[in-house]
């Protein structure tokens, strides 16, 4: 066999690893094409947007509610920045958590100054449901500096 062969030999192989890399590089294009894709279709900006104009037309805000999964319990995060922490009212059932809470005035003013819309938010208001079951009666709560923290044991099976 010649170098000439030999030569030829690995530049076919290299030739076929490129064709192969690019093809992988191409499905990697079209699987990140499609991801993207369905973000967008599940985020909707314009939909947020509206959403949020019609929390502040009609007074309410929804708080931010994180759930996080500790094993043998849920610990749930509430973000009440600017609440009067005499007026926060919990509903905790099985499979959802409601937080409805006034906010003071002096909070609003400092957040948004004097634009008009601010005068009319006056309370939060969110919903969640929760990702597993839980005991209501195991609960215990904690609000420090505007968040509400609430550990809760799931529910036995």
């Amino acid at each position: 066999m010649s170098y000439d062969d030999v030569f030829e030999r690995m530049r076919k192989r290299a030739l076929r690893i490129m064709r192969d890399i690019m093809s992988d590089f191409d499905e990697m294009e079209a699987w990140m094409r499609s991801m993207v894709d369905d973000l967008e279709e599940e985020m909707r900006p314009e939909q947020l947007f509206e959403e949020r104009l019609k929390e502040l037309r009609s007074g309410v805000l929804s708080p931010l509610i994180s759930v996080h999964d500790r094993g043998d319990h849920l610990v749930i995060v509430v973000d009440l920045s600017g609440s009067d922490p005499r007026t926060v009212d919990v509903r905790l059932t099985r499979d959802r958590i409601a937080v409805r809470a006034q906010i003071r005035s002096e909070a609003l003013r400092k957040a948004y100054g004097q634009v008009s819309w601010a005068r009319k938010v006056s309370y939060y208001s969110g919903e969640q449901v929760l990702p597993e079951p839980v005991d209501p009666r195991t609960a215990k709560s904690e609000l420090k500096g505007g968040v509400l923290i609430i550990t809760v044991r799931k529910a036995s099976s």
